[in-house]
């Protein structure tokens, strides 16, 4: 799908900004963004280029070294004074393994897990999902660590309780931005957890299937150390 350009840009100022798009090159990029049909819109209005960007995956830093790089450029070429830019969003679903069912409300899943515990895994999935908040994404936490739960106490949200609005869905907690949810908000404090393999599953597919996630781009999975049931 070729750029919407606005009619008051001439056909030889149209070919050098999809020259000047084409031109431009980022780690984050394995084709360029005229090929990846992400510039989407080209408009001149006044004295002023508006830009429109949609992006597949999440891009807010990469889409700042694009302003900076392009945005002189642009501006002589549409013989404008000022230059206004739009990132939107349309971050693709990846296919399932063998066409698992998808969780409602969630686009794509990332599990981080591990062969043994206290190796840092808790930290890096607060990290990993902080860091595509950061880039623009919507994501949640699950915190699948039946055992041991951490996710709380690392969000900050350890008094915290989830609710249901009607008795069979839970409402995820909202801390800096994610949406989370495990164990550790529906135990009591200093309440040790001794559950075998079926009934621990059986919680874990509830909160994960049961909680009521809000649109997500990426659920982060912080799965239990791989030494139990």
């Amino acid at each position: 799908m070729a750029i919407l350009f606005s009619n008051n840009l001439p056909f030889e100022q149209q070919t050098e900004i999809q020259q000047l798009f084409q031109q431009f090159q980022h780690p984050t990029l394995q084709k360029d963004l005229i090929t990846l049909n992400a510039v989407k819109k080209i408009e001149k209005v006044g004295d002023t280029l508006c830009v429109e960007v949609t992006m597949p995956f999440a891009w807010n830093s990469a889409f700042e070294q694009l302003k900076n790089t392009l945005s002189e450029s642009l501006l002589a070429t549409a013989n404008c004074a000022n230059i206004k830019w739009q990132l939107n969003y349309q971050i693709a679903t990846l296919k399932r393994a063998n066409n698992h069912p998808a969780v409602k409300g969630v686009k794509n899943i990332i599990a981080v897990t591990s062969g043994k515990g206290g190796v840092g895994k808790s930290t890096i999935t607060v990290n990993l999902a902080l860091a595509l908040q950061a880039q623009g994404a919507r994501v949640g936490i699950l915190d699948a660590d039946i055992y041991g739960p951490s996710i709380p106490h690392m969000l900050g949200a350890a008094d915290q309780h989830p609710t249901s609005p009607d008795n069979q869905h839970i409402t995820p907690i909202e801390a800096y931005g994610l949406f989370a949810n495990s164990i550790g908000f529906l135990m009591e404090a200093n309440n040790a957890t001794i559950w075998r393999g079926p009934m621990a599953s059986s919680a874990l597919s509830q909160l994960l299937n049961e909680t009521l996630w809000p649109n997500l781009d990426y659920l982060v999975i912080d799965m239990p150390p791989g030494t139990g049931d």
